[in-house]
C-alpha cells in the first residue's frame, strides 16, 4: 500500500453571515468545556458534592484556561512585541484606532500557559471550598486532555500549527490561505475553488503537482477576466505571498491552465505546486483522546488502590511527553525558534514532564490488599 497526499481546502466557518462567523475552532474549544462540565458533573454527584460545586469550578477553570493560554503565547512566543503593547494582550485588535487599526480576535494561545494558571486557579478553588487540590486536579485533567483532542481538532480546521514537509507523497497539502486570497480578491464573482490530486508523481523538491478548479459565478460573462486570472493573478499571488510555502508556481514560473464554459458558467483549471505536510494536529488529537481514555481507564480501574496526584502525574508526563516527541515534526511558531536546539514548546514541555513524574513515583497506588 502506498500513501499519497491528501489536499486539505476547508473552509474554518461553519456559519459565516459576514459580520458574523462561528469557527469550527470556537465550537470545539467551547464543546471541550461543555464535555468537561457533563462528565465532571456524574463523578461529583456520585461523590456526594453539591451542584454548585462543578459550577465554581467550571468558572474558575474556564477563567484560568484563557488568560493562562493568552498569557502563555504573549511571554513565551511573542514577549518582544506584547512587552511594547502590553494592552493588546488583553484586547482583541492591534494599532491604533484611525491609525493602523485592524480587529484580530485573541490569536495566539499557549497550552503550557495555560496549565501554569490552571494549576494556580484550581489551587484557589480547592482552598476556598476546603476540597483536596491533588483530587480536584486528578478530575481536571482527566477532562482536559478531551479538550486539548478537540482544540487540535480545532486547529486543523483553521490550517494551523501544521507538520513539516515530509519531503514525500505522504501528508497533507494546505491550501486554504491561497483559496481565501482568490476568493476575497474577486468577492462573490469565484463560486467555488478546489483541488485535487494529480495521480502517478514524484515528490520534487518537497512539492507535489496540483489540479486547481476554479468556479465562477453563472451569472459571470467576462471571458477576459477570466484568462486574466489565469494569465497574471495567480501568477502574481503565488509570487507576492508566501503562503508558508505550502503553495507555489511551478518551476518554470509559467502556470499552465485551460478555461471551459458549460451552462453553469465558466471555470479555470490549472496547474499549481503543493507541499505534502505532516498532519502534526491529527497526531497530537489523537495522542490527546488516547490519553483521555487510558485515565478514565485507570480512575475507574483502579480508584480503590489510587492515591491523589497520580492521576494528575500521569497527565502531565504523557500529555506533555508526546507534545515534546510531536514537536520534532511540527514546524516552528515563531522566526526565533529556527535557532534554537529545542523550540520553546519542548524547552517548556520539559518541566511538566519531570513534574509529572515525581508524581507518579510519589503516588504511585497502594497495594491490593490481601
Amino acid at each position: 500500500m502506498s500513501f499519497t497526499y491528501f489536499i486539505w481546502n476547508v473552509r474554518p466557518q461553519l456559519v459565516d453571515f459576514g459580520n458574523f462567523e462561528i469557527r469550527y475552532y470556537s465550537l470545539l474549544f467551547a464543546l471541550g468545556f461543555v464535555a468537561g462540565y457533563i462528565i465532571l458533573s456524574r463523578i461529583f454527584k456520585r461523590k456526594g458534592l453539591q451542584p454548585d460545586i462543578i459550577d465554581k469550578l467550571t468558572i474558575y477553570m474556564v477563567i484560568s484556561s484563557i488568560i493562562g493560554a493568552r498569557l502563555g503565547h504573549c511571554l513565551f512566543y511573542e514577549f518582544d512585541y506584547y512587552s511594547q503593547h502590553p494592552l493588546e494582550i488583553f484586547l482583541p485588535w492591534q494599532g491604533t484606532p484611525g491609525e493602523d487599526f485592524r480587529f484580530t480576535g485573541f490569536q495566539g494561545l499557549a497550552s503550557h500557559g495555560a496549565a501554569i494558571v490552571i494549576l494556580a486557579g484550581i489551587y484557589l478553588f480547592a482552598r476556598k471550598t476546603k476540597m483536596s487540590y491533588l483530587w480536584v486536579m486528578d478530575m481536571i485533567v482527566m477532562v482536559t486532555a478531551l479538550a486539548g483532542a478537540m482544540i487540535r481538532t480545532g486547529n486543523l480546521m483553521n490550517s494551523e500549527i501544521y507538520g513539516k514537509p515530509t519531503n514525500s507523497n505522504y501528508g497533507f497539502v494546505f491550501t486554504r490561505d491561497l483559496t481565501d486570497l482568490l476568493i476575497d480578491q474577486y468577492d462573490d464573482r469565484i463560486q467555488k475553488i478546489s483541488y485535487e490530486r494529480i495521480k502517478d508523481v514524484e515528490n520534487q523538491d518537497g512539492y507535489v503537482p496540483l489540479e486547481m478548479n476554479i468556479r465562477f459565478a453563472r451569472n459571470l460573462n467576462d471571458e477576459q477576466m477570466v484568462n486574466q486570472l489565469g494569465d497574471h493573478v495567480l501568477m502574481d499571488n503565488l509570487t507576492r505571498y508566501n503562503f508558508d510555502a505550502n503553495v507555489k508556481a511551478p518551476e518554470n514560473d509559467t502556470i499552465t491552465y485551460k478555461v471551459e464554459k458549460d451552462n453553469t458558467g465558466y471555470r479555470l483549471t490549472a496547474t499549481i505546486l503543493g507541499m505534502p505536510r505532516y498532519p502534526s494536529q491529527i497526531y497530537e488529537a489523537t495522542c490527546y483522546l488516547l490519553i483521555f481514555f487510558l485515565l478514565f481507564y485507570v480512575y475507574y480501574r483502579y480508584r480503590d488502590r489510587l492515591r491523589e496526584g497520580f492521576i494528575l502525574g500521569l497527565f502531565l508526563t504523557l500529555v506533555f511527553l508526546s507534545r515534546f516527541i510531536i514537536e520534532f515534526i511540527k514546524e516552528n511558531q515563531v522566526f526565533f525558534e529556527d535557532n534554537l536546539v529545542l523550540n520553546m514548546g519542548q524547552i517548556l514541555s520539559i518541566p511538566f514532564v519531570i513534574i509529572g513524574t515525581g508524581f507518579i513515583i510519589w503516588r504511585w497506588p497502594e497495594k491490593k490488599s490481601e
